[in-house]
């Protein structure tokens, strides 16, 4: 079990917070404001980075020939009545180049999203359409 905490607050720049992990900052602002990506941007940057390291860490511990692994995620968003939205879906986009054949590579992406913590965590709620490209 892991615990993880990040403690955030709200700038005196309109619509920019400031948020701690351990000794990290990162700022979080809104699409037209140039302080730093938008929440909804961390969001697919953490399903991401999940996956990239879930697949870092697979293809170290069982020696697989994986490099330039690259994830693009486009996001769309739903809105609704009064200013509220959802995430509706994800496209997911990962390529690596290997010498695995097509089956092969398959089975590394498929045990990639089993382990992944945020690609399971959203998938339970978000449309998730991952493909090998």
């Amino acid at each position: 079990m892991g615990k993880y905490q990040v403690d955030s607050n709200l700038t005196s720049n309109e619509w920019q917070i400031k948020n701690k992990a351990r000794d990290n900052y990162f700022i979080a602002d809104i699409a037209d404001k140039s302080g730093g990506p938008t929440p909804v941007e961390y969001l697919a940057g953490a399903v991401n980075s999940c996956i990239s390291i879930s697949a870092g860490m697979i293809a170290k511990v069982h020696h697989l020939d994986v490099k330039n692994f690259a994830v693009k995620n486009i996001v769309i968003t739903e809105k609704f009545t009064h200013g509220m939205s959802d995430v509706a879906s994800m496209k997911i986009r990962i390529s690596f180049d290997s010498s695995m054949s097509e089956e092969e590579k398959d089975k590394f992406l498929q045990h990639t999203l089993r382990v992944s913590t945020v690609y399971q965590t959203l998938q339970k709620e978000v449309l998730m359409d991952v493909k090998l490209v």
